[in-house]
């Protein structure tokens, strides 16, 4: 008889998106999520299978948040989604859509459904970077804004 689990899945999963979202998925080690979860390796290798299985099942709950009707969290900007949903859509984009066919096509298909545009998706990545400009147009880089030479 296996031994009984001591954590809550779902709570693992929020955890493991914050930082999935905060540090992308390459920028995410399986030490870091062993910190921010709680749950030591091996049940995290357990129940999850790997770190893509674990990120995997934190997107898949990303954007079942994200489609219309679905609970949102009190944190949900203007078009439904919390800011760590977002993001962990951000890094599946950069990280993971080019490569991945069948996560792109889950993309797509939820970020339509929900009415999130490239447009929102871009104000949050300009937020993410700092730079986001309170609708003006952005300044303007002077000469030494350029790198050295």
């Amino acid at each position: 008889m296996g031994r009984r689990r001591t954590f809550i899945e779902d709570e693992a999963i929020n955890s493991a998106t914050a930082v999935f979202a905060e540090h992308g998925f390459a920028g995410t080690s399986v030490d870091d999520l062993v910190r921010a979860t709680g749950v030591n390796r091996a049940s995290l290798y357990g129940v999850f299978g790997s770190k893509d299985g674990l990120f995997q099942r934190c997107l898949t709950n990303a954007l079942t948040a994200l489609i219309p009707g679905a609970t949102r969290s009190e944190s949900a900007d203007a078009a439904g989604a919390s800011r760590d949903e977002l993001d962990l859509v951000l890094v599946a984009l950069m990280e993971l859509a080019p490569w991945d066919p069948a996560v792109r096509d889950a993309l797509v298909t939820t970020l339509h459904q929900a009415g999130i545009t490239a447009e929102a998706l871009g104000r949050r990545l300009l937020e993410r970077a700092g730079a986001a400009t309170s609708g003006s147009a952005p300044a303007t880089p002077t000469a030494s804004a350029s790198p050295p030479t």
